[in-house]
């Protein structure tokens, strides 16, 4: 239903309401003036109306100011003034994209950050923080989806894009309330679910780390993030063997100081987003010489010597579907975001 509709339909329930109270109040006055032995009747107190505190129309607004913000840093290649319109994982995100596009000379190493949007998700909380989302349309030929979330810090803020990830191939992405309706945050300490949004967020920083060995990889799908750094860890090992050396893949994940954001899902559970710090190490026997194993690590490497070791440092940011505390199913990853910042020889 358009959100002109909705609006006007709850208007009209909401007059309705109304109008029966304030009969019920008239007949309670009938009554006192016919005879003071009979008890008035009490009249009923409308219904609360469930409504998004941001309307669709707002939301539009707020993502068309934040994409000319982020235009007009990419054309200038210059970060500072993305601190109007971008905060929290999602400026740190940014600032590690210009910085990469530039070391290479690609602006298409830059996410799309258009916000073209097929579905938005708005706040139904009438307090601050407040944080809304978006899952951008599909883009056309290769890629997936941005998923985008937005917060206000205070009432006399502007909303900022506060985070964004691309969305997994072969995902199947939760339901949320009507956009008219609201959806409300989860707290960061929700026992409602597999695992409160904070604990999911580090649990799957331990399993993106240890994969089957960590204790918590029973409650995790085997995604597609998983399995991509799985085989990519095989492919730089079985490059060294190939040259008859022996060589390690190690990968260390951590959740970041940034707090998590979280909303609710029609079905009890939750979409969580968090900001993760990522390093990956590359280890060849001693006398040999590593390079950097990827067009985005030669940029940054520089002129650094070779060594047997190389490590690549990023900012990465996840997505996931944490199910209500008595569901079947795991906790399943539907977004990640991952940009190298720095590369070292030791």
């Amino acid at each position: 239903m358009p959100l002109s509709e909705a609006l006007s339909t709850t208007r009209q329930q909401g007059a309705r309401r109304r109008g029966a109270a304030h009969l019920a109040v008239a007949g309670a006055v009938a009554v006192l003036v016919a005879g003071c032995t009979t008890e008035p009747p009490t009249p009923e107190a409308d219904a609360p109306v469930v409504a998004a505190v941001v309307s669709e129309t707002q939301e539009l607004k707020i993502l068309d100011r934040v994409s000319t913000v982020v235009a007009e840093a990419d054309q200038a290649d210059e970060a500072s003034s993305l601190a109007a319109r971008l905060s929290g994982p999602a400026l740190a995100l940014r600032e590690a994209e210009l910085e990469l596009a530039a070391a290479r000379g690609d602006d298409k190493l830059l996410t799309n950050l258009s916000l073209e949007m097929q579905q938005v998700v708005l706040p139904s909380e009438q307090g601050w923080p407040r944080s809304s989302y978006g899952i951008g349309v599909t883009p056309k030929g290769k890629g997936t989806p941005v998923l985008a979330a937005f917060e206000q810090a205070s009432a006399r803020e502007q909303y900022k894009l506060w985070g964004y990830v691309q969305l997994l191939p072969d995902i199947t992405m939760p339901r949320f309330a009507e956009a008219a309706l609201g959806s409300p945050a989860v707290a960061v300490d929700d026992t409602t679910l597999k695992a409160t949004p904070e604990a999911a967020v580090a649990q799957y920083a331990s399993v993106l780390t240890h994969d089957e060995r960590s204790r918590y990889a029973e409650g995790f799908a085997d995604d597609y993030v998983r399995r991509l750094i799985r085989s990519y860890g095989k492919l730089q090992v079985d490059a060294i063997e190939e040259k008859d050396g022996r060589g390690t893949f190690e990968i260390e994940y951590e959740r970041t100081n940034d707090p998590v954001k979280a909303v609710r899902t029609v079905d009890g559970g939750a979409l969580v987003l968090g900001a993760l710090a990522s390093q990956e190490t590359v280890r060849a026997e001693e006398n040999w010489q590593l390079g950097p194993p990827t067009p985005s690590a030669r940029a940054l490497w520089g002129s650094a010597e070779r060594t047997n070791v190389v490590r690549i440092a990023y900012r990465d940011m996840v997505a996931l579907y944490v199910p209500p505390k008595d569901s079947d199913v795991q906790i399943t990853a539907v977004g990640h975001h991952r940009v190298p910042y720095d590369v070292s020889n030791d």
